[in-house]
């Protein structure tokens, strides 16, 4: 065998090996990709696109978000995100987020069906709830966002159902 052709077999070998080991979950697979919708955000129409990705050698899946509103002037304006969830058991997810406002929260969420339901930012000070449904065989995606309120309950303040790309 010569020099060319061993180090092709180490390469093959050694790629082998990492996409081995590369962990999967199969519900965060099925996210995977890009999405997109029109619905209600912060109280006004939106535009939402969300991206599913494996990140990090495979250790995390990062959702990135944008939402693209228009302001009272017409002018429009973004806020975008990037949560980063990893899978800690069966169904059962850990991660942080962090956004264009400097915010900073982290994530817990559970699988629950064709459902997570990750619960997101800071005891006492800010706490909200994003619900994910996978539905219609795996072609529409809805989000739901809500924030608690001083009374325990939650108020909405975006919903979607997107699409793939």
């Amino acid at each position: 065998m010569n020099r060319y052709s061993r180090i092709s077999v180490f390469v093959f070998l050694l790629a082998s090996n990492v996409l081995a080991l590369t962990p999967t979950d199969p519900f965060l697979d099925r996210l995977k990709g890009e999405w997109t919708a029109h619905g209600t955000a912060f109280g006004v129409t939106a535009k939402v696109e969300t991206k599913w990705e494996s990140v990090l050698n495979g250790e995390f899946f990062r959702l990135s978000l944008s939402y693209t509103t228009k302001n009272k002037d017409g002018v429009e304006q973004t806020f975008a995100g990037h949560g980063y969830y990893q899978a800690k058991r069966e169904g059962v997810y850990e991660g942080y987020w962090f956004d264009t406002q400097g915010n900073q929260y982290p994530i817990k969420a559970k699988l629950e069906g064709d459902s997570l339901t990750a619960l997101w930012g800071i005891p006492g000070k800010i706490e909200g709830k994003s619900v994910y449904s996978l539905t219609d065989s795996d072609k529409l995606f809805g989000v739901n966002d809500s924030l608690k309120q001083k009374d325990g309950s939650w108020r909405d303040f975006s919903r979607f159902e997107l699409k793939r790309k």
